[in-house]
């Protein structure tokens, strides 16, 4: 690319922004595309991802800018450290250091504001206590400074230096139970490290490995029976032998080179851990950039491995395959009988998937940014299509994304035993345009530049088995642009979805930003039997444009139940309703769903509705309210509504009974009422039957 090209370049990436820039069809180097896409990513980011442009940030983690102690990480070395934490807001950082009080260092700060920060005190003198504070900078320029803190470097005994004391690159790590240190920057034609022993720890001593320095360069020591298929399918920065334990690698960065392979189908990862136990890898930077890459891979993992305070950087824009995908990390599938953890990583960007996680997971306290450029990214994605996985635990993330039909957490497919607690998740629409154009492999349509919509969406849950909760999260979703679609929940059961399926707690808010951009804050489809297993309640869903849709272009879907709801309209919009039902004259109906005690503001209601499914098919809601009923321990309770249906019948086992009854079911042809309602209680031979009306929840003392 000449000068001429570039600064055309240059211009487009800042005119049109991250979502339009197109990836190659089908892989290869595009190393002139790539070149940008990183910076122009964090302008974006800049703009939209900004806790003085978003309040439900400082809403949700305070208005003034915290250096917190939870999560405060470091590694100290011989000659090397390397310092982690976390703020409360968004924030710039250093560390400044010296052998007093007077610290006369500070490290570099990054390119833009984070919540997770991590940096490298290098060439320090052995054996030399230094002293060290943190020194933070919001977006307003308030700043925070931490405390002063010593750490002393300490020699390593029996340390083995690189590449002082070991031939290479690829160097390789054989001795079991043995410290390997890195001693300055080194740069391998191909792979740089293997590592073939129980209980080794790498520690990079702040200093960059680079691999991948000359493209098709051949890998001698690709042995396939000792490292896997996957990795000796080309050079890997790291790379570790079958099912080795106790493994420690940290402190440095792990960054791809110039040779930028593409990893069909895979290899060339900053690091794969293939088969690992009892492993930690902690304090690295991964840096890569070449197609289908992968940060790092934990392969077929057996549990009781820590992956924690990493950064990793995507700065590439391909896909060969986005049915692979690839990953910043991933723990794919394995025996995982011991809990593995993934927490207080930073992704800066990553082109497809932050965070690939499987069963026994303990995911938290993560920083996650997604530019897509492909179907189905995700910040944090676990998927079974075995339905076999179980016990998962996704926790206090936060997920920014934007391009390509990003989606936060999802999709949940065959997994049970889901707990999705207090994450938080932003996703920016903008004009979409087609990224890339399928790839090796790849599935989607060959189609034109802008020809298909693909949606933001916050959450998505597609073909849970069971026992699966969101609770405490906040969603924010916001777009603009005529092919913008957005959805802020979106909830797609099947027939293999079982009990129990729970969203409560929740703060969901979606909000076009001009008047092209469409959505939904929450998306309820799915099969119409099975979405009776789903239950909201107490959630507060804020949007501009529609609450809740049932149906859309991907499902129909009936039977859900809210319970305690509030629902917000945001600000005037002509197109705004409360509730949709069906989807652009689809013939497929959507019906059964029940509404209990829900509150509204801002005029949003029940009569804020619109029926959009095709001729007479049925579209219903009911309007409920609850009865609290007083009565004899034991007593048998019928209730019938004002058409002489049965609406409840159980046992008031300790003389208490909550009963939900509908006021009405709202349907094309107005309201058809369902109240007053029988209350008829026995209690042996005694029998007793009252009236009440439900246009509001109230108590009732029945005395057989």
């Amino acid at each position: 690319m000449g000068a001429l090209q570039r600064r055309r370049y240059a211009a487009r990436v800042a005119a049109v922004g991250v979502a339009g820039l197109l990836a190659a069809a089908g892989g290869g180097r595009a190393a002139d595309e790539t070149a940008g896409a990183y910076e122009a990513f964090n302008r974006f980011c800049a703009t939209h991802f900004s806790a003085r442009t978003t309040q439900q940030i400082s809403r949700r983690f305070g208005a003034d800018l915290k250096i917190l102690d939870d999560g405060a990480w470091r590694h100290v070395s011989a000659a090397s450290a390397c310092i982690a934490w976390r703020t409360n807001l968004p924030a710039k950082s250093i560390v400044e250091y010296g052998t007093d009080e007077a610290y006369g260092k500070a490290t570099a700060e990054p390119e833009r504001h984070f919540f997770s920060h991590l940096h490298y005190l290098k060439d320090l003198r052995p054996g030399t206590t230094y002293h060290y504070r943190v020194v933070c900078t919001d977006e307003r320029g308030r700043r925070a400074v931490g405390p002063d803190r010593t750490l002393a470097t300490k020699p390593i005994p029996g340390a083995v230096r690189i590449p002082d004391d070991l031939p290479g690159p690829p160097y390789t790590l054989d001795r079991p139970n043995t410290t390997y240190l890195l001693t300055r920057d080194v740069t391998a034609d191909a792979t740089a490290v293997n590592i073939a022993a129980d209980g080794i720890t790498l520690d990079l001593g702040g200093h960059t490995l680079t691999y991948d320095g000359k493209a098709g360069v051949a890998d001698p020591s690709a042995n396939e029976r000792v490292y896997g298929w996957h990795s000796c399918q080309g050079p890997c920065g790291i790379r570790t032998a079958d099912g080795r334990s106790r493994l420690r690698i940290l402190n440095g960065t792990v960054r791809q080179g110039a040779g930028r392979g593409a990893s069909r189908p895979a290899a060339y990862n900053p690091l794969f851990l293939r088969r690992p136990r009892e492993t930690e890898v902690a304090g690295l930077t991964v840096v890569y950039s070449g197609s289908q890459v992968t940060g790092v891979m934990v392969n077929n993992a057996y549990g009781g491995v820590e992956v924690h305070h990493n950064v990793a950087v995507d700065e590439g824009t391909e896909l060969s395959n986005r049915h692979s995908g690839l990953d910043a990390i991933a723990f794919g599938i394995g025996k995982v009988a011991t809990v593995s953890r993934c927490h207080h990583n930073l992704v800066k960007r990553t082109r497809h998937r932050g965070l690939r996680v499987v069963s026994n997971c303990d995911v938290y306290a993560n920083e996650i940014y997604v530019d897509s450029y492909a179907t189905n990214a995700y910040g944090i994605m676990y998927y079974d299509n075995r339905g076999t996985s179980e016990n998962l635990s996704l926790r206090d993330n936060l997920i920014f994304g934007t391009g390509f039909h990003p989606i936060g957490i999802g999709s949940g497919q065959g997994f049970a035993g889901v707990k999705v607690r207090g994450n938080y998740i932003q996703m920016q629409g903008t004009e979409q345009a087609w990224r890339w154009r399928g790839g090796q492999g790849g599935g989607d349509p060959g189609a034109a530049e802008g020809a298909a919509i693909y949606p933001v969406n916050g959450i998505r849950l597609q073909r849970p088995r069971r026992d699966v909760e969101h609770v405490d999260n906040v969603v924010v979703v916001r777009g603009r642009g005529k092919t913008c679609i957005m959805r802020g929940l979106w909830i797609v059961p099947d027939e293999t979805t079982g009990p129990n399926i729970v969203f409560r707690g929740n703060t969901v808010e979606l909000i076009a930003e001009d008047a092209q951009a469409t959505g939904y804050a929450l998306s309820c489809g799915g099969v119409r039997e099975c979405a009776s297993q789903v239950t909201l309640a107490d959630n507060t869903v804020v949007s501009n444009l529609t609450n809740v849709q049932f149906g859309d272009n991907y499902s129909t879907g009936g039977k859900y139940r809210f319970l305690a709801n509030t629902f917000v309209r945001a600000e005037a919009d002509p197109r705004y309703r409360t509730f949709r039902l069906g989807w652009n004259g689809w013939k497929y109906e959507t019906y059964g769903h029940v509404f209990v005690e829900s509150t509204f503001a801002g005029g949003a209601g029940y009569d804020s509705v619109s029926f959009d499914g095709a001729g007479r098919a049925r579209y219903d809601f009911a309007v409920g309210w609850v009865l609290t009923l007083t009565t004899a321990p034991g007593a048998k309770v019928t209730v019938t509504d004002k058409t002489g249906a049965e609406a409840y019948a159980g046992t008031a086992a300790e003389g208490k009974a909550a009963i939900a009854l509908a006021e009405y079911v709202r349907s094309r042809d107005g309201k058809a009422p369902r109240t007053p309602h029988a209350v008829t209680v026995e209690v042996g031979t005694r029998r007793t039957t009252r009236t009440v009306t439900m246009d509001r929840s109230q108590e009732l003392v029945v005395r057989p």
